[in-house]
This record gives C-alpha cells, sequence and structure tokens, in this order.
C-alpha cells in the first residue's frame, strides 16, 4: 500500500510537473511571436513612413534630390547614339541588306533600343530607389530610439501583439540599450522592476541597422506564476484531494489493523490471566471437597473448620473475580445502573481507610490519611465509588515495595472535591500511562512481582470517574511511586452518566 501510494503520487507530480512546463513552453513560444510580432509592426511602420515621404519626391529631376548629385537627368538612348554618346550594334548588315533585309533590321533595332531605354529607366529608378532607402534607414538609425519609435506607438503595438497570441497578463515592458558600456532602461513602464522569479522575454529591433546597435524590447509578467497555478488548478486540486483522502485512508487502515492486533494480544493475555485466576480457587475448593470426602482422612471440627473456611474464602474470591467480568461486561453494553445520592467523600474516604487498614496492617505497611476537605459533599452513586477508591488503594498495595506506604487525601480546590491515593510502589513508565486506563491493559512490570490479575481494574475506576463527570490524572515515577487524583465537582449542570 505505501509503494502503490508513494507511486501514485510520484506519477501525479509528474503529470502537473510536465503540464506547467508545457504550459510554460507554450506561453514563452506566445510571448516571442508577440515580440517578433511587434518589431515587424515598427519594420513596417518605418518603410510606410519611407514611401510616404518618398512619394512626395518621386517627379523630382534626379540629381535635385541629391541621389546622383553628379550627373544630369536621363537621356534617351537615340540621342546618345546621334551624339556619337553610344554605339548601337545592328544584326543582318552587309549581304542580308542586299536580301531586303536592312529595313528589317532597323526595325528590329528600334524595338530593341526602345526595351533597352524601359530596362535602363527601370534599373536606374530601383537603384535610386534602394539608395534613398539605405539614406533614410542610416538618417534613422541615427536618431534617438524615443524619436524612432514613439511611446505611444510602441505601446499600441505591443498591446494588439499580445492579444493576437491570446496574452491577456497584465505585462511591464521597456527597451533596453547600453549607456556608456552599461545596461539602461530608456523608455516603457516606469515601474519595471523584475523579481528573480519573472521571466524577463527579449526581442532585439532593428535587426538590420549598420551598424548594429543592442536595443532590446524586454517584457515580462508579474502574474505569470498565479496564471500557470489557475490553469494547472483544474489538474493540482483535484489531485492533491484525491492524494490526502488515499493518506487519510491508509493511515487509518494501519491504525485500525494495529488497534486490533493490540486488542487481540490483550484478549489473549486477558484469557490467559483469566484462567489462571479462576482455576487456582476452583482447584482449592476442589480439593477441600475431596478431603471432606475422604474417608481416610479424620475430620477432627477444627478441621472441618478449616476446610470449610478455605472453601468459603475461595468461593468469594471466585465470585468477585466472576463479578468484575460481568461488570465489565455490563459497563460494554450500556447497561449501568447508578443510583445517585448526597455523598459525604471525607466519611466515605475515612470509612474505606478504616476497613482497609487490616490489610495494608498485614502487609507491614502504613497507611496514613488526610482529610482535609471543607465542602465534600458531592452527588453520585455511593456503591461505585467505594469501589473506586478501595481498587486504587489494592493497587497501591499489590504494587508496592517491601513495606507500602499509602496515603488517602481528600481537599477542595477550584470547585472540585479530589480524593488523592499516594503510594511508595514500583511506579509506571510514563510511556504506560496513557494505556493504563483500557480494558485488559496490563503494564508489563507487573508480572516480574507475580500480580495477576485481568487488567479491569483501573479500567473501572475511569469509567466510574467519567460518568459522575469527574476527572483523574496519574502522576507516576519508575521505582519511586504513583499517585492518583480524582476530580469530582461540587457543582455540575450536566446530566450525571446514566440514572437508572
Amino acid at each position: 500500500m505505501a509503494i502503490v501510494a508513494a507511486s501514485l503520487i510520484g506519477v501525479q507530480m509528474m503529470t502537473i510537473k510536465h503540464t506547467a512546463e508545457l504550459q510554460e513552453k507554450n506561453f514563452s513560444t506566445q510571448a516571442f511571436q508577440a515580440l517578433q510580432l511587434v518589431s515587424e509592426l515598427i519594420d513596417i511602420t518605418e518603410i510606410n513612413l519611407f514611401y510616404a515621404l518618398d512619394a512626395q519626391q518621386r517627379d523630382l529631376p534626379m540629381n535635385s534630390s541629391g541621389v546622383y548629385p553628379n550627373s544630369g537627368s536621363n537621356i534617351p538612348l537615340n540621342s546618345l547614339e546621334a551624339s556619337d554618346g553610344i554605339s548601337v550594334y545592328r544584326k543582318f548588315s552587309g549581304k542580308a541588306a542586299h536580301r531586303g533585309l536592312n529595313e528589317q533590321s532597323n526595325y528590329f533595332s528600334q524595338i530593341q533600343i526602345q526595351s533597352f531605354q524601359y530596362g535602363y529607366n527601370l534599373k536606374s529608378a530601383k537603384d535610386a530607389e534602394n539608395l534613398r532607402y539605405q539614406i533614410f534607414m542610416k538618417e534613422r538609425a541615427e536618431m534617438l530610439l524615443p524619436i524612432r519609435v514613439p511611446r505611444n506607438i510602441l505601446a499600441e503595438a505591443l498591446d494588439t501583439a499580445l492579444k493576437r497570441n491570446d496574452i491577456l497578463l497584465d505585462y511591464k515592458y521597456t527597451i533596453l540599450t547600453q549607456v556608456d558600456g552599461k545596461n539602461a532602461y530608456i523608455m516603457g513602464s516606469e515601474d519595471f522592476n523584475p523579481g528573480k522569479n519573472n521571466t524577463v522575454y527579449k526581442k532585439l529591433l532593428f535587426a538590420d541597422d549598420d551598424p548594429l546597435k543592442p536595443d532590446y524590447l524586454c517584457v515580462y509578467f508579474p502574474d505569470q506564476s498565479n496564471s500557470f497555478l489557475k490553469s494547472t488548478s483544474f489538474l493540482v486540486f483535484p489531485s492533491l484531494l484525491l492524494t490526502l483522502i488515499i493518506i487519510v485512508i491508509f493511515i487509518v487502515t494501519l491504525q485500525i489493523i494495529l488497534r486490533q492486533k493490540k486488542i487481540s494480544q490483550i484478549k489473549n493475555d486477558f484469557i490467559n490471566n483469566m484462567t489462571h485466576e479462576l482455576k487456582t480457587p476452583i482447584s482449592t475448593i476442589s480439593l477441600a471437597s475431596q478431603m471432606l470426602r475422604d474417608s481416610s482422612v479424620s475430620l477432627s471440627q477444627s478441621t472441618v473448620d478449616h476446610i470449610s473456611g478455605v472453601i468459603f474464602d475461595e468461593s468469594k474470591r471466585l465470585s468477585n473475580q466472576v463479578e468484575k467480568v460481568l461488570q465489565m461486561a455490563v459497563f460494554n453494553e450500556g447497561r449501568l445502573k447508578l443510583k445517585f445520592t448526597q455523598i459525604d467523600l471525607n466519611k466515605l474516604a475515612e470509612t474505606v481507610a478504616s476497613n482497609f487498614e487490616i490489610r495494608v496492617t498485614n502487609e507491614n505497611g502504613e497507611l496514613k490519611t488526610e482529610i482535609q476537605a471543607e465542602n465534600p459533599f458531592i452527588r453520585g452513586d455511593e456503591v461505585h465509588i467505594t469501589n473506586v477508591i478501595f481498587n486504587l488503594l489494592d493497587n497501591a498495595v499489590k504494587y508496592s515495595k517491601l513495606k507500602p506506604i499509602i496515603e488517602l487525601s481528600t481537599e477542595n480546590k477550584n470547585g472540585w472535591v479530589i480524593v488523592q491515593v499516594k503510594d511508595n510502589g514500583i511506579g509506571i513508565p510514563k510511556e504506560h500511562h496513557a494505556q493504563i486506563f483500557e480494558r485488559f491493559y496490563r503494564v508489563p512490570t507487573g508480572n516480574i512481582h507475580n500480580v495477576k490479575g485481568f487488567g479491569l481494574g483501573l479500567s473501572y475506576v475511569k469509567r466510574i470517574v467519567d460518568v459522575h463527570n469527574g476527572k483523574i490524572k496519574v502522576d507516576s515515577t519508575l521505582g519511586k511511586g504513583t499517585r492518583f487524583r480524582l476530580y469530582f465537582p461540587l457543582k455540575n449542570t450536566q446530566n450525571y452518566g446514566k440514572e437508572n
């Protein structure tokens, strides 16, 4: 899945990049075509200007235009022949004349002379026109660019050329030349200032000038990048959205797989622990029953009392274990029945501490109480809150060191009644703090001390505190002990749990 997702993302990125490159290349081609058109329009404008000015001088004698300053006007060829200025070679002379061809030859010679005269006049006029054009362009090349290319004509030609090439973006332009060997902007947009990310398109003007001058028409488009982004957005945004959806689905799928794997492992541990917890009392009861049925065993009253006491204790232990499992099943099905009454948490904590003190004493430990809540009254289920405090004290003993030292206290703070249970036990690693309230979860270090259980105690505590709209916080340092704080609200505008 990861390889396919990465490959799909790569293909999409390559496609989008290729599309953007094609659009940029197409835009560049259109921009250069527009600048070429501007250059041609400027050249055509100068050519039209030449013919307009030349038409005013076309009927004047040729020497008066200054084109041939040392010559007169054109002289007919016949006049040049009569004055021995030129020699005309005539065909069909000699014997051919006696055959009556002399008049015909004179006729054809006359036509040839007229043809030569026409060609001579045409070529002379064309050469004169070319020479006048060269002189005109030389004079134009010596003009200052703002005079040679008026700003309004340049702006109109550029705007027309860009529109003809379907470029409708805002643009900045200038004419770049060299002054004293340095680049200089001599005319165009006053705010012409391309950034590093702007592409500047350049076209040489007056490429036929002699000598050639480095005069370039430069154009850039400030919104070119945004235009490319908009033009590719129909590919980019759907691709990004679909890719994001694929990534989210991929992550959620992995989380579900890992969670299911974790749940499966936790349930396997739960089954193993439950088997051990149920098997031990059942085996003890079975052995005690066999002793009662064994006729070879002398059964005195004290022996019967002892065996019946073992059966009673193990039966009670077995019943408690089954009750825990059934209780969590009820929680999961949402059928928890709560009976809310006014509770004095100070009195409740003292009662639990008094009943639990015997067990702590048997472990050579010490149970300290600090009942300091000035306003201990809340609404809640007394049985379940009692079980919560009892479970925390039970864990404090089970996971303690050689001699458990446990502190049970109450206090008021910011509208809460806080019940705190603190011990000097083995502690809980920080990486397990967020998981200890999950069903069936047991911190691995618990097995080192051979403490068995279902991993349901803290899950039960968390659930009861939640249905009372309270909070539970844990502070623990590995090897130094753990502190649980239960927060119960004095006043609450929400309904408390499910009151059935």
